[in-house]
């Protein structure tokens, strides 16, 4: 089970509201990792500092043709209307709108992953319009 860092889990329970670990279908079909209330929220971990490479990522392509993050928020069935990046050092968070406008507005770049099997899409944190950064 995926744990939210817990300074991180109080600024969100602000207003008596409770965060509640999604269910694996709600995660695979809506991108939803955790609720607040009807605020569904994606999660994700990176495995490096935020300055690094001061980009976001989500999954473009896969082998076996499923479905991926990318299609799913273009195809309007992502249901995350918040995204919280967790890097080593900070977080990023940023609202579902402002990746779809960097999507639609090609503001990112498609990158082959390690395993041969899927590739990621990668915007630079500059890009988003909106985006809050936790250190």
């Amino acid at each position: 089970m995926k744990k939210m860092p817990s300074n991180l889990q109080e600024d969100m329970a602000y207003g008596q509201l409770m965060m509640i670990v999604s269910t694996p279908d709600a995660d695979m079909k809506q991108n939803i990792d955790y609720t607040i209330g009807t605020l569904g929220i994606a999660y994700r971990h990176r495995r490096i500092k935020i300055n690094k490479y001061r980009e976001i990522s989500i999954r473009n392509s896969r082998s076996s043709g499923a479905k991926t993050e990318r299609q799913k928020i273009l195809d309007g069935e992502c249901q995350s209307r918040l995204f919280i990046f967790e890097f080593l050092d900070a977080y990023a968070v940023c609202r579902l709108v402002d990746i779809l406008d960097c999507l639609r507005e090609n503001r990112g770049y498609v990158q082959p992953n390690h395993d041969g099997k899927t590739s990621a899409y990668y915007i630079k944190l500059d890009d988003i319009k909106h985006l809050i950064i936790w250190r």
